[in-house]
């Protein structure tokens, strides 16, 4: 068991489990508008300014990236050590983890200059790569060299990011920095903006969203081989209560779940406290085929949310929080049957589940209105399930040690070794199942995308928000590359393993809970001709 859950077993009695759950219940408190004066700091707003994660570059030519710690004000106070991709422009200005634009069909050329201390590489999450540019821990660039990562973008448009992976450190080092940002864009991308009528920067904003966990002296707080690692502060383009100001009309946010293992539940509030719909436009792969109006979304580690908020009918000088809303978390995963107290590892987090506001939107009549149209079809891509696909079936469970397992398979088990293989071109139904003793987990697969094809035993919150008689959520009518599965749930995917990489290449199937995946929630696979 982790250190969390031996302490929790050594100091809480029976009595004081029955007593703690009956008051500690899930549904918990929102925050009100009375808290709102504590957003007070201004968005960083990537493309604007140059430092970090505000910083924008093309990726149509090469771009050189060089890994090193930087002590950067987050806080009041100290300034804070953190790990980035640092690039050095002409005019000696160093940008850290730079959000790159790049175009369908253009070839992405980033060499990576690792001065870490310790392996590193960079992971094109959701991108359709070879194994030698997927950036995982396969292929690690060791202290003091540099590999160049080579690749076209096959991707449609869509909100995509990098990070790094190497095996055993990946939620070590995401947690300190190791994150940014790729916007890829697509004729009809470029004609959804056109009729929007919005201006990245004013009312298209890419928000890469993380909790971090600080200590004395700001400095960010992680411990090896611990359990599901949340923070005490939640940062938005690493701006603790931020606030953006944007005009009235049309305001579009591109969200990136970058944190290590926090799940969110997305929505927008008035002062009032009543919720405001929006509309759900795209997921991590890329525009929906038609936008989808919602009034909250989960936002799992790894995922994206494309949204879209219609605020023509405020006045300049109004508020709107992004919150998240309250949920029942199912950390069901206790091998002694007592509850779990994040203040063990992380004093002064917000419990797994609870509110937490997330971002002021302020309205200012000085910004630019986005008064355009929203089309009623987005974008075309295939959505048929194949009724002959191959199945595949695979099990999430913890074993009593406090291992998590897929299937029989662990990582550091299996000794990285590919555990099956996918015959290139071919279309395969993977069909996930949670155990209820669980948690749930983020299911992420390299290389490709995936469409989801149904739901089966969902908990209440995600029955409710069905799209289908599938049981398919708005958020699984998109391509993904990230899945949750909640305990007792089966989640079908199908994945078109067609590409034009000959030979043999690995890939990964993992958690995307870092610490999960650190500790061997992760198998490899090889795509063969």
């Amino acid at each position: 068991m982790s250190r969390r859950r031996l302490l929790i077993a050594g100091v809480i009695s029976a009595a004081g489990a029955a007593g703690y759950f009956a008051i500690k219940k899930w549904q918990k408190r929102g925050t009100s508008a009375a808290n709102w004066a504590t957003f007070t700091n201004k968005l960083r707003i990537p493309g604007h300014s140059t430092q970090l994660g505000e910083a924008s570059d093309s990726i149509a030519h090469p771009i050189s990236l060089q890994t090193g710690v930087f002590a950067l004000p987050l806080l009041d106070g100290s300034a804070s050590d953190v790990w980035g991709y640092g690039q050095r422009l002409a005019d000696g200005t160093v940008q850290i983890n730079p959000t790159l634009f790049a175009k369908t069909g253009q070839a992405l050329n980033v060499t990576l200059h690792n001065r870490l201390g310790d392996d590193t590489t960079i992971h094109w999450h959701g991108f359709s790569v070879d194994e030698l540019n997927d950036g995982g821990g396969l292929h690690p660039v060791k202290h003091g060299e540099q590999f160049t990562y080579a690749f076209p973008v096959r991707n449609r448009s869509g909100l995509y990011w990098y990070h790094a992976h190497p095996h055993s450190q990946t939620g070590l080092q995401v947690h300190k920095g190791l994150a940014g940002l790729v916007v890829v864009e697509d004729d009809e991308e470029l004609q959804l903006q056109k009729s929007l009528g919005t201006q990245w920067g004013e009312n298209d904003i890419a928000l890469l969203i993380s909790d971090k966990q600080f200590g004395p002296r700001n400095k960010m707080e992680y411990e090896l081989a611990a359990d599901d690692w949340i923070g005490n502060k939640v940062l938005i383009n690493w701006t603790p209560d931020p606030v953006l100001e944007t005009g009235a009309g049309w305001v579009r946010l591109r969200l990136a779940n970058a944190s290590n293992a926090r799940l969110y539940r997305v929505a927008f509030v008035g002062e009032g406290g009543d919720p405001i719909p929006f509309q759900l436009l795209g997921t991590d792969s890329g525009l929906l085929n038609k936008p989808i109006s919602v009034n909250d979304a989960f936002l799992a580690p790894a995922q994206r949310l494309d949204v879209l908020l219609d605020l023509g009918k405020f006045s300049a000088g109004d508020v709107v929080m992004m919150r998240s809303l309250p949920y029942d978390p199912m950390e069901n995963d206790m091998t002694t049957g007592m509850p779990e107290d994040p203040m063990l590892e992380h004093p002064g987090a917000t419990p797994m589940g609870d509110a937490i506001d997330l971002m002021l939107i302020r309205l200012s009549a000085n910004k630019p209105k986005a008064t355009g149209s929203l089309p009623a079809v987005l974008s075309t891509f295939a959505t048929g399930i194949s009724d002959s696909a191959y199945r595949r079936a695979f099990r999430l469970w913890i074993q009593e040690s406090g291992r998590w397992m897929l299937n029989n398979w662990n990582f550091h088990q299996s000794h990285g070794q590919s555990v099956f293989q996918v015959k290139r071109g071919a279309t395969e139904i993977w069909e996930i199942t949670n155990e209820m003793r669980s948690m749930p987990h983020p299911m992420h697969v390299h290389g490709f995308q995936f469409l989801v094809t149904g739901r089966q035993n969902s908990p209440h919150a995600m029955k409710h928000a069905a799209a289908d008689n599938r049981g398919r959520t708005p958020q699984d009518l998109g391509l993904l590359d990230t899945i949750l599965v909640w305990p007792g749930e089966t989640v079908s995917i199908q994945i078109d393993f067609s590409q034009p990489y000959q030979g043999e290449h690995r890939y990964m199937f993992h958690c995307h809970n870092l610490e999960h995946e650190d500790q061997g929630m992760m198998v490899h696979f090889s795509v063969v001709d």
